[in-house]
């Protein structure tokens, strides 16, 4: 059988080994890093390429992106929102995004022309889902309309989960259903 012969260390060697490694355990800290660090081979997270603070600007945030406290905050009841002035124009555009909405969130109450007579009024009694185009509806202001579909009235569920700008639109759909000629007065 081969024999393996094992190189050993001469005792001034070892000791200096010995002495070398006690120094490094000794360092505290940042201590052993700088000592390590002035070895070549070895390497540490301090001293590598990285992007300090401001050094670049930020990336733009995604498309569609809402800031935080951007838009109409939520607020309690539909009353807390009457002041608040539509910010979407009535354009054609928004028009047709309010009808395409209406007639997914809104029809199934208000009726196809919100007046009424939706799928959904068939078990309530008569006139608890309210009609969209009598003098009291057409006389609430764009901002009440907008917090009623937040925040909730009556038999009326909360719609926040659309997204402010839907909102909008479906109100100017709405302004634009109370424009045609059967407005009726109250009830």
């Amino acid at each position: 059988m081969l024999k393996v012969r094992r190189p050993r260390l001469s005792a001034p060697a070892a000791t200096a080994a010995f002495l070398v490694a006690c120094s490094i355990a000794a360092c505290r800290g940042t201590e052993i890093e700088d000592t390590i660090g002035k070895i070549s081979w070895f390497t540490n997270m301090r001293n590598q390429p990285a992007v300090e603070p401001y050094e670049v600007a930020p990336r733009p945030p995604p498309e569609g992106t809402v800031l935080v406290g951007a838009g109409v905050p939520l607020m309690a009841t539909p009353d807390d929102y009457s002041d608040i002035p539509n910010p979407i124009p009535s354009t054609d555009e928004s028009l047709a995004r309010g009808k395409a909405n209406f007639d997914i969130f809104c029809a199934v109450c208000h009726g196809p022309e919100g007046r009424g007579g939706g799928s959904v009024e068939g078990p309530f009694p008569a006139g608890v889902i309210n009609r969209l185009d009598t003098d009291r509806a057409i006389g609430r202001t764009d901002g009440y309309i907008f917090g009623i579909i937040t925040a909730s009235r009556g038999l009326m569920p909360s719609y926040r989960r659309l997204p402010q700008d839907v909102r909008w639109d479906i109100i100017n759909y709405v302004r634009q259903l109370q424009a045609s000629p059967s407005v009726i007065s109250e009830r």
